[in-house]
């Protein structure tokens, strides 16, 4: 079997991966006990986001595959940037609790933006705080979800 080949049998098998993935999500909302409280935009919606997010990308895949349009070009890892991202989940991990999710999450943002090549830190720093700052706006206000506050638990 040539490389091509094996590229191209493994978009159809990422593709139908990422299928059966929205499946298990799918089915597991569906399973999911919902008091009559949430009557119309409950715990299941954004579930149902997710599984219905992979299941189309899957799809695509597949499809791509199918017509053999998926790309199979040549490329290199840089592991650089892979080291860089697990360190910035690790210190996400480790961080989380003590600092809290906004700051938290800006230094998981900082890192990736930093590892696919940004060297804008401010810009970078002020969307990492903006995105997670609405993200920990949007589960804990809107959807009654416990994230840690941390440091700046009082100014949300």
């Amino acid at each position: 079997m040539n490389h091509s080949r094996r590229s191209s049998l493994a978009g159809l098998l990422i593709g139908l991966g990422l299928i059966a993935i929205a499946a298990v999500i799918a089915v597991d909302a569906m399973n999911m006990r919902v008091p009559p409280v949430h009557a119309k935009v409950g715990p299941r919606v954004f579930p149902y986001l997710v599984s219905s997010g992979l299941a189309v990308s899957g799809a695509v895949i597949a499809w791509q595959w199918w017509r053999r349009n998926f790309p199979v070009e040549e490329q290199q890892t840089d592991w650089g940037a892979v080291a860089i991202i697990a360190a910035g989940l690790i210190l996400h991990m480790n961080l989380l609790k003590t600092l809290g999710f906004v700051p938290a999450a800006a230094i998981l943002f900082l890192s990736v933006a930093f590892a696919f090549g940004s060297r804008r830190y401010l810009r970078d720093a002020a969307i990492g705080i903006g995105l997670a700052a609405t993200a920990y706006f949007a589960f804990t206000r809107l959807l009654g979800l416990q994230l840690p506050g941390g440091l700046l638990a009082g100014l949300f």
